[in-house]
């Protein structure tokens, strides 16, 4: 229990101020300044993305009441508030444990969508424009058309980058690899086949398993004239970034989940425009060249809208996730015979933010890249000020006699000196005084400018390769008395 939480947070912000007010803590050379700097600016973006992810689950609001706690209890320990500050202390100590107990769902479809993004110009879809995925489709296609217009219900799940080994080692399911043809979807899902009860999960262009079981979606807001199969579906589009087709056996429908947004299409021909968009498949006719498919890549695999995927008609999308993910939505979901024909620039807008992962506006994106640079300041200073704090560091070092010729030179003689070395204590950055070695200090004192006989008491000045990074804190003696005399 970090029962004196907040008074290091005091302390962290006391040794803040003697350092900015000693000038210890931007020292450096240009190397170091551009060092500093890219330090910032990498720790700013890694923060900015994790960020990103936060905005768009339920731990955004967990992370907020955090904020607001920790406020809160700083404000009651400045005030004196001990009980407060005792209670808000155990609070967050409880909290770190919770968000990993209650937000695990939300922490793992963050750290697959971190999985999911490539650093690289190699897209995803490796496979987008072939003939395999075209005619992958085409099959799926005229399979969901003939089992729509006979009601066959059907569940068919395509993987993408997120794995779903879970689902192969199932007992029940039944291992095929075979080619995806629309006759073997037909036979799989028909009404008499032992392989009719559960989903046939495609992996890499073919057929992997059948009668696979799918762990349905928990949530509450699905509507009760939805079966198990739009259910499962949503759980199914809810695993990374699978896709989930299915087929109605009641009305007929042809339905796809895609993200936990359950999209009701009109026809096959909307079906086939989707798969195009998502699987990143274009007509053979349309087939572009190598620099087509860089600038896709560097596009992040978002596909621009061309006419022919404007004609889709969606009837209606159900969105089931988080609130604060739905609430830059403006679709009525109880509107389900309108259709969307031709959308608008703003709904061009939308969906490929929604392609992305995110429905943030530029303005919220701003404002979460603020917050993350300041963070980030703010553990570069935290990271200087405990990892690397200043300190201070003694030295031994022999004490030189210069100007002695000089003195000579002017009738002077000086007649002995009473100290061989002097105690130095340096005040610096830890990291800074560490590399110091005595051999790079030296103190010494001038007699050159000696002009009368007598004692004479002489500043021991000190030098050392490091002087813009370092403050003499003490030095010992800091002066030294010499007895001249006239020489004959």
């Amino acid at each position: 229990m970090p029962s004196n939480l907040f008074s290091k947070i005091a302390e962290f912000f006391n040794e803040l101020r003697f350092s900015l007010a000693d000038g210890l803590l931007f020292l450096g050379g240009p190397l170091d300044i551009i060092v500093a700097l890219l330090d910032i600016a990498i720790t700013a973006l890694i923060l900015y993305f994790i960020l990103l992810l936060l905005r768009d689950s339920r731990a955004w609001q967990l992370l907020r009441g955090i904020i607001l706690i920790v406020v809160f209890a700083l404000a009651a320990s400045a005030l004196g508030l001990n009980t407060i500050g005792f209670m808000l202390n155990r609070t967050i100590s409880i909290l770190a444990i919770a968000i990993i107990v209650i937000f695990q769902p939300e922490l793992r479809r963050t750290l697959e969508a971190v999985g999911r993004n490539r650093f690289s110009f190699v897209s995803s879809d490796s496979m987008a424009g072939g003939a395999s995925v075209r005619q992958m489709i085409e099959a799926i296609v005229k399979s969901c058309e003939w089992m729509s217009e006979t009601r066959t219900g059907a569940l068919i799940i395509i993987e993408r980058d997120t794995r779903l080994g879970e689902l192969l080692i199932q007992e029940n399911a039944v291992r095929i690899d075979a080619n995806v043809t629309s006759a073997l979807l037909r036979q799989i899902f028909y009404t008499g086949s032992p392989l009719h009860d559960g989903a046939v999960l495609i992996r890499e262009g073919r057929i992997s398993a059948a009668r696979v079981h799918v762990p349905m979606s928990d949530n509450y807001h699905l509507r009760r004239d939805f079966g198990l199969r739009h259910r499962a579906a949503v759980g199914a589009s809810e695993m990374g970034d699978a896709i989930a087709i299915v087929v109605s056996e009641e009305r007929g429908s042809i339905s796809l989940a895609v993200g936990g947004i359950l999209h009701i299409l009109s026809n096959g021909d909307a079906l086939r425009s989707q798969l195009h968009r998502l699987l990143g498949a274009i007509p053979a006719e349309e087939d572009r060249s190598w620099f087509y498919r860089l600038r896709r890549a560097l596009s992040l695999g978002k596909m621009e809208d061309t006419p022919g995927w404007e004609k889709e008609e969606i009837l209606t999308s159900h969105d089931f996730r988080p609130e604060e993910v739905r609430e830059a939505e403006d679709e009525d979901p109880d509107q389900d015979s309108q259709a969307v024909f031709g959308p608008s620039r703003k709904k061009k807008k939308e969906k490929r933010m929604r392609q992305t992962g995110s429905l943030l506006s530029k303005k919220q994106r701003m404002g979460l890249a603020v917050v993350a640079f300041f963070l980030a300041c703010f553990i570069w200073l935290f990271v200087q000020v405990t990892v690397n704090p200043v300190t201070t560091r003694s030295f031994s070092v022999p004490l030189a006699h210069y100007g002695v010729d000089q003195a000579e030179a002017q009738g002077f003689g000086i007649q002995g000196f009473p100290v061989s070395s002097v105690q130095i204590t340096l005040r610096g950055r830890q990291q800074v005084l560490n590399d110091i070695s005595p051999g790079k200090l030296s103190a010494y004192i001038d007699v050159s400018q000696v002009n009368r006989a007598g004692p004479v008491q002489l500043p021991v000045k000190v030098d050392t390769q490091t002087l813009l990074y370092t403050k003499t804190e003490l030095l010992i003696p800091a002066t030294v008395t010499v007895n001249v005399f006239v020489l004959e």
